[in-house]
């Protein structure tokens, strides 16, 4: 999830209740005294992610040799910038999923896509038990997705004349999947609505520039900006540090567990595996 929300300081600290109760029996000719149950408390921790963009610069000569004008460069990075931004957003996202979710073993499953097939995503699901519907979507390496599907396709039910019935919703289990090769090659998440939030909590900054201190005149473009990363059950260790990059980010044991139950966690990690040889 993308948000956007001004925050002060290194850290986002939210503060929430535990409580997990469940109705008993009651004894209705009994007189004893009852003792009283506890509220838990908890705190969640989003961290601070500083980024950059560039900088890039271009001699002003350089446009104009082709008879364009110097006002495309930042045109040209400016979009460029923002594809940048996004893609940056994933990565974060997808560090912070791997390391939270990748440091709780009981979320963790192993799976191999050529023997086990659409077991691959429910071996997954499983660790969910009753609640698997809230895991609504996977998230997987491009090579992963074509294995998946060419295994839905070569595990067809019947074919005679051209003609081929596949048993039930190929791939995916009718899940939809974000396919992007920022993600592991070797792992697929299973993740539930707001399994990680990445927030704009400072205006980013883009300038472009003219530079007049070389031979030729030049024009430059950079740019700047803060997210905070959080996961969905997860807070970051503050004795880890403050403004992490991407591969403190992706550090296991710079996230920890919160929620008591795994149930209400961000998501399931597969993890794949191949057999010897392949």
């Amino acid at each position: 999830m993308l948000d956007n929300l001004f925050i002060e300081g290194d850290f986002r600290k939210r503060a929430f209740y535990q409580i997990g109760g469940s109705i008993e029996h009651r004894d209705v000719n009994s007189t004893a005294s009852v003792e009283n149950k506890k509220i838990g408390a908890g705190e969640s921790v989003d961290v601070k992610a500083p980024w950059k963009y560039g900088p890039y610069a271009t001699t002003e000569e350089a446009f104009k040799r082709r008879g364009r004008d110097v006002s495309e460069f930042s045109e040209l990075v400016g979009t460029d910038a923002a594809d940048a931004s996004l893609e940056g957003y994933i990565k974060y996202s997808l560090a912070a999923l791997g390391a939270a979710i990748g440091n709780n073993k009981e979320m963790v499953v192993t799976a191999d896509i050529a023997t086990d097939g659409k077991k691959t995503l429910t071996k997954g699901l499983r660790r969910y038990g009753d609640k698997f519907n809230r895991v609504n979507l996977f998230v997987m390496h491009s090579t992963t997705y074509f294995d998946i599907v060419d295994q839905a396709i070569d595990n067809k039910v019947y074919e005679e004349a051209g003609v081929v019935i596949y048993g039930g919703q190929p791939g995916t289990l009718g899940k939809p999947v974000l396919v992007t090769d920022t993600a592991p090659v070797d792992a697929i998440f299973g993740l539930v609505p707001g399994a990680v939030t990445i927030t704009e909590s400072q205006e980013p900054t883009f300038r472009s520039y003219e530079i007049n201190d070389k031979e030729n005149l030049e024009v430059g473009y950079r740019g700047e900006g803060v997210v905070n990363v959080g996961v969905l059950g997860y807070s970051w260790d503050e004795s880890k540090g403050k403004n992490p990059d991407l591969t403190q980010l992706g550090t296991a044991g710079n996230w920890k567990k919160h929620f008591t139950s795994n149930k209400l966690t961000a998501g399931v990690m597969i993890k794949l595996t191949a057999e010897e040889g392949k």
